[in-house]
C-alpha cells in the first residue's frame, strides 16, 4: 500500500469518552429515550444523522447538534490519541507514504475537535463530510480524498472502526482494514483486521 486513510474517532482517537454520554445527557434533557444499540450506531455517523437515528425530528436537529457539541466540548480532556498511533503516523511518513483522513465529521468539528491534538499536520489531506455530496457510506470522500493526494485506489487502504467505514472502503474500491483497539463492531468483515495501530507498517510497499 502506497497511500493511507484513516477515520478518526475510534480509530485515531478514542473520543467516545466525551461524546457518548453526552449524547446520552442531551438526548435526555430534550425528553429522546435512544437504545444502547443507536448511540452506538450514531457514533459511526455524522453528527446530524446520528441524532435522527436517535428520534431527534429534523426541524428539531440543528438545535440538538449545537447542544450536543457545546456540552461535549466541555469534556474535550478526556479525548486520547490511542497508543502506537503517533509513532506510526511518522513511520509511514519517513517511507514516503501518503496518509489522509476521511471523517463523519463536519470541517468545523474538524477543526475544534481534532486540530488541536496536534495530529492534523501528520496527514497529507483531510475530507469532510460535509465537503462531499454523500458522506460515508458512500465512497465520494474517499474519491475526493485520493484525487486530492494523487493515488490510486488500488494502492490505497482505509483504516476505520465502524460498519460505515468497512461499506465506504468496499464501494470506493480501496482495501479495509478494521481497527480492532476501537471498534465497537470486532465482528464486522474487512480486508485487514488489525490489533495495533504497528501492524500498518506490514501493510507498506
Amino acid at each position: 500500500m502506497k497511500c493511507f486513510i484513516f477515520d478518526i474517532d475510534g480509530t485515531l482517537i478514542d473520543s467516545a469518552p466525551m461524546y457518548l454520554p453526552t449524547l446520552e445527557q442531551v438526548l435526555h434533557d430534550y425528553g429522546y429515550t435512544p437504545t444502547d444499540e443507536q448511540i452506538r450506531t450514531a457514533f459511526g455517523m455524522t453528527g446530524r444523522e446520528g441524532l435522527k437515528l436517535c428520534g431527534v425530528p429534523a426541524d428539531k436537529v440543528e438545535e440538538v447538534m449545537h447542544n450536543w457539541e457545546q456540552e461535549a466540548y466541555r469534556h474535550f480532556d478526556r479525548v486520547l490519541i490511542y497508543d502506537g498511533i503517533v509513532d506510526t503516523l511518522h513511520a509511514l511518513r519517513k517511507a514516503g507514504h501518503k496518509l489522509g483522513i476521511v471523517t463523519s465529521r463536519n470541517r468545523s468539528q474538524y477543526d475544534n475537535g481534532f486540530v488541536p491534538l496536534g495530529l492534523s499536520d501528520l496527514f497529507d489531506a483531510a475530507v469532510c463530510a460535509d465537503e462531499v455530496a454523500v458522506p460515508k457510506p458512500a465512497p465520494d470522500s474517499i474519491f475526493a480524498l485520493l484525487e486530492q493526494v494523487g493515488c490510486a485506489a488500488e494502492d490505497t487502504v482505509f483504516l476505520g472502526d465502524s460498519p460505515y467505514d468497512m461499506q465506504c472502503a468496499h464501494a470506493a474500491g480501496v482495501k479495509s482494514a478494521l481497527a480492532l483497539w476501537g471498534s465497537h463492531n470486532p465482528e464486522l468483515q474487512a480486508d485487514f483486521r488489525l490489533n495495533h495501530p504497528r501492524e500498518l507498517l506490514q501493510l507498506a510497499d
